[in-house]
């Protein structure tokens, strides 16, 4: 037996008579960084793994050709009622003035707390064709969304709808949890809720038949939003 572990034992037996147990010393080295990824090479693994889990990319050139990509998928999804982020919250200038002059109506997502009331929230909010979001990050290894809600984030926007479109600027592709973690230590503790999404929603039956659109979304459009 080592002297490190010897010594070790030794406090905790010690500690035992008090139920105080000593600090665990570091004995993990310190990791090295991961070699610097550009973000061209982020974005096509990230379309690569979404494609691979059913998702649909969209790589559009400017910001102005971004409009009337999410504009398109707006109207492909077939209605003129959404539930939306905050125009301050989703990363495309202008989009929010140019869904509203296209007729788009983003529908008030807050939820009563008293139960009949509620009930009927729910049952307007039911009629949104699509719900519209950014992302705080992807990861490029998965092909998976990072969420964060919070006040002008409204978390049914990515659940509800049975499309969901979400802008992701390139420059918030990481190569994988592990670095997004890295760049966002206090992130699970910044907002309500933190979700990560891979593909639209999905389950399966007892014999494994996967079905989309059970429990969420049937449909995901990732908008990868370039650098101007």
């Amino acid at each position: 037996m080592s002297t490190e572990r010897e010594a070790m034992l030794g406090r905790i037996r010690q500690s035992l008579g008090t139920a105080v147990l000593p600090s665990a010393r570091a004995t993990i080295p310190p990791r090295s960084p991961s070699p610097a990824v550009d973000l061209a090479t982020l974005a096509d693994s990230f379309a690569r793994e979404m494609i691979a889990v059913a998702g649909h990319v969209h790589r559009p050139a400017t910001n102005a050709e971004a409009v009337e990509t999410v504009s398109g998928l707006l109207r492909g999804a077939g209605g003129k009622e959404i539930i939306a982020w905050a125009d301050d919250e989703l990363p495309l200038p202008g989009l929010g003035e140019a869904i509203r002059s296209a007729g788009f109506i983003s529908l008030d997502p807050t939820l009563l707390s008293e139960p009949a009331a509620r009930r009927e929230r729910l049952a307007d909010l039911a009629h949104a064709s699509a719900g519209l979001t950014g992302a705080l990050a992807g990861l490029a290894d998965t092909g998976s969304l990072v969420l964060l809600s919070g006040a002008g984030r409204p978390r049914l926007a990515s659940l509800l709808p049975p499309v969901h479109i979400a802008l992701l600027p390139i420059r918030a592709l990481y190569p994988s949890l592990a670095a997004f973690f890295g760049a966002h230590p206090a992130a699970a503790r910044s907002g309500s809720n933190l979700v990560f999404i891979t593909g639209p929603s999905r389950s399966s039956d007892i014999e494994l038949t996967p079905t989309l659109g059970v429990h969420g979304p049937k449909t995901l459009h990732v908008v990868l939003l370039p650098v101007e």
